[in-house]
């Protein structure tokens, strides 16, 4: 009777132990359902290019150098575009230097820019002229994608500030070295007071900005270039 329960005894034993060990070493299912994301869109990338800097100080009136409100304005226009879901801004230059025509171009085409725009503030002889003005290279012709990014950027630029609308116009311009869509725009005069007073003013630049934001993304909703998979775009801030 005694060997009886002794054995029974181990029985009890060996199971108790293989339980705590199945329990112990068991490995749950694999989950055999296939994880799907979304893919995220590639940014869409925009190269702004403030005129002139370093040694080219561009339009230049009294100790006011058109080089400076370029890059101001310019810095402006990076902040918004930086707060849409899909665009990055890339800026030719972020301080004072000199960077050759060429190579500003070259950048934009390196980086795989969707457009390049290059920002300025205009001269002339005449203190009266004032407004803005967009332009392209004469080797675009009308229906090309530099037209249609020069006249969104006009048009919202004009609506934004309500800056005299000097129109689109076409000229021989460094930016035929490039084949994106590629525009200068010049949004007021330096040599007309009245003119000069807001483009040196904060929130005016401000203004430009949000106009130049509107324009870009008019063009590139226009373009297809945002249909995409992935987050909209968002407005411009007020």
């Amino acid at each position: 009777m005694k060997r009886i329960l002794i054995a029974l005894f181990i029985v009890m034993v060996v199971v108790i132990v293989s339980l705590l060990l199945a329990g112990v070493f068991k490995r749950p299912a694999p989950d055999t359902q296939p994880v799907t994301t979304e893919p995220e869109a590639p940014s869409v990338i925009i190269v702004l290019d403030p005129g002139h800097g370093g040694r080219d100080p561009g339009a230049v009136v009294g100790d006011i150098l058109e080089k400076d409100v370029n890059l101001e304005i310019v810095k402006k226009v990076r902040e918004l575009v930086e707060a849409q879901p899909r665009l990055k801004p890339v800026l030719t230059r972020t301080t004072d230097v000199t960077v050759d025509k060429l190579e500003r171009i070259q950048l934009a085409d390196e980086v795989g820019a969707a457009l390049y725009l290059s920002i300025h503030v205009n001269a002339f002889d005449d203190p009266e002229v004032n407004g803005a003005e967009t332009w392209v290279d004469d080797t675009r012709s009308p229906g090309d994608p530099s037209w249609l990014l020069a006249e969104s950027v006009q048009d919202a630029l004009v609506a934004a500030t309500g800056a005299r609308d000097r129109g689109v116009r076409s000229q021989e311009l460094y930016l035929r070295h490039t084949t994106l869509p590629a525009a200068s725009v010049e949004v007021g005069f330096l040599t007309c007071p009245k003119e000069r007073a807001k483009l040196l003013d904060s929130a005016y630049q401000n203004q430009i900005a949000r106009g130049i934001l509107k324009g870009i993304l008019d063009y590139l909703d226009t373009a297809g270039v945002l249909d995409q998979p992935g987050e909209t775009t968002a407005p411009p801030p007020d």
